[in-house]
């Protein structure tokens, strides 16, 4: 270990020098502490650095040294560390200065996200390493390149950091998408709401990254393969599935021949109920082509009449909305499963959790039958096995179940946990992109399920919340 060179001095507070790195933006209402040194005195010394030999420099205690200047004080004691004299304001020991103010505040959680995001990043500046930088503050090597990170952000995102009080693990992840103003934005107005929200804005930005990266791969091997692609939507006319030619013949067995129509083109969408690509033939002109709706005769007597033009945009902008709340169901899927599984590795459980798992069991034996027996279920089925970190129990006919524990060994405080890791697989099972709807029985039992969870500290997607408050109708 370094060894310093320390002394304390009572010292005139209008004589010390401001630091020039002083990680704190803003030395607040001084108000308080002030009438605090005014009746007690300043109670924890100051910390200073020599300079020139003619006098100090303030590293931790600024906020302190201004309030004892309008208390009225000519005296304050401070730690003076010889051991930290530097030549300039740019040596790399500055770096040291940095660290200290850093360990200081850190221990007192005076600090803001950005605030100890810029200590760091003026450290590794300074060429500080990492691992050092870690010891002088007292953080680990993760933290300090997570502030790396939040010191990159935007001024204006940095202010917004500063102005909702983020944390610096919430200011980390919004700083993941520096590059991407859009999802910056969602990213800072989800965790307004607080970090439940902002965990599934993520999920939700990571999925449509995703899909997009696909699909852009798609379209850039279609059009240099010389064809024409449609990103946006289609409209339902517009697929050969839906055309016959002027012949009277389907188009969609006549592909081949199609691509030498003017109109013929790929569309691409990422679909609402799968994770892939959906790719299918159209004619973006098919009237102009001489194609037939060849569901036009279901419009003869006796059959509906045409949608107007309103009607099919009404249907358009409800297709729209099922599909964005399917992908957000999804993701929340995903957020929440990660939340459950997290629960689930406690050491023992909140008291609510038997109750519920019993009541469950009472109310829904069919769910759970489906589960126990290793029957496919009617939602994501083992994706949501896997996300839940669960073996699904099984058995052959005539074979009993396997246990709750599975032969382990769990302490009694863990087997409330126990059963209800298996009412989460049979309910988290039967669960879909498309829960967020359904009848009304079926939305009570699932909001039921996303209440209990709250109540134990999740928060509610707002796709969760349609199914909370479609049970209530």
């Amino acid at each position: 270990m370094e060894s310093t060179e320390l002394r304390v001095e009572l010292l005139d507070p209008h004589d010390l020098a401001p630091h020039p790195r002083n990680i704190r933006a803003d030395l607040g209402d001084l108000a308080g502490l002030t009438e605090s040194i005014r009746e007690q005195g300043v109670i924890e010394p100051l910390t200073v650095v020599p300079i020139n030999g003619t006098g100090f420099q303030l590293i931790a205690g600024h906020r302190r040294a201004a309030a004892a200047i309008a208390a009225g004080l000519d005296a304050v004691p401070c730690v003076v560390r010889a051991d930290l004299a530097v030549d300039s304001d740019d040596s790399p020991g500055v770096a040291e200065h940095i660290g200290a103010m850093l360990a200081e505040n850190l221990q007192r959680e005076g600090l803001t996200a950005m605030e100890e995001a810029r200590g760091v990043a003026q450290m590794l500046d300074l060429g500080m390493p990492v691992a050092k930088v870690a010891r002088r503050t007292g953080l680990g090597q993760k933290r300090v390149k997570k502030a790396a990170g939040v010191a990159r952000l935007d001024p204006e995102s940095a202010a917004e950091v500063d102005a909702q009080q983020l944390d610096l693990e919430s200011a980390a992840v919004i700083a993941l998408f520096a590059d991407d103003p859009e999802a910056r934005g969602r990213l800072l107005h989800a965790a307004e709401r607080g970090p439940g929200q902002l965990a599934h804005a993520v999920e939700q930005i990571k999925r449509q990254r995703k899909a997009d990266a696909q699909l852009q791969a798609r379209a850039a091997e279609l059009r240099a393969a010389g064809r024409v692609v449609v990103e946006d939507f289609a409209p339902a006319g517009a697929r050969l599935t839906r055309l016959n030619d002027a012949d009277g013949t389907w188009l969609a067995d006549r592909e081949a021949e199609h691509l030498s129509c003017p109109g013929a083109a790929v569309h691409l969408a990422t679909t609402s109920w799968e994770d892939r690509l959906h790719e299918e033939e159209i004619c973006t002109d098919w009237k102009a082509n001489g194609h037939v709706d060849r569901w036009a005769s279901s419009t003869a007597s006796g059959s509906p009449k045409p949608e107007t033009e309103e009607e099919k945009k009404a249907a358009r902008a409800e297709r729209r909305e099922v599909i964005e709340n399917n992908k957000a169901m999804a993701a929340a899927n995903a957020v929440r499963r990660t939340w459950i599984r997290e629960f689930l590795a406690r050491r023992s459980a909140p008291k609510e959790v038997l109750r519920f798992a019993v009541e469950e069991l009472a109310a829904n034996p069919r769910i759970f039958e489906r589960w126990l027996t290793g029957m496919p279920a009617a939602g994501d089925g083992d994706a949501a096995t896997e996300q839940l970190g669960l073996v699904k129990p099984g058995r052959t006919w005539g074979d009993p179940a396997q246990s709750l524990t599975s032969g382990e060994q769990v302490p009694d405080a863990r087997l409330p946990l126990q059963l209800l890791a298996h009412v989460a697989g049979a309910i988290e099972s039967s669960m879909a992109k498309d829960s967020w709807r359904g009848d009304v029985g079926m939305l009570k039992d699932r909001a039921r399920w996303l209440r209990f969870l709250v109540a134990q500290g999740y928060t509610l997607s707002d796709v969760e919340q349609l199914v909370v408050d479609g049970a209530s109708e």
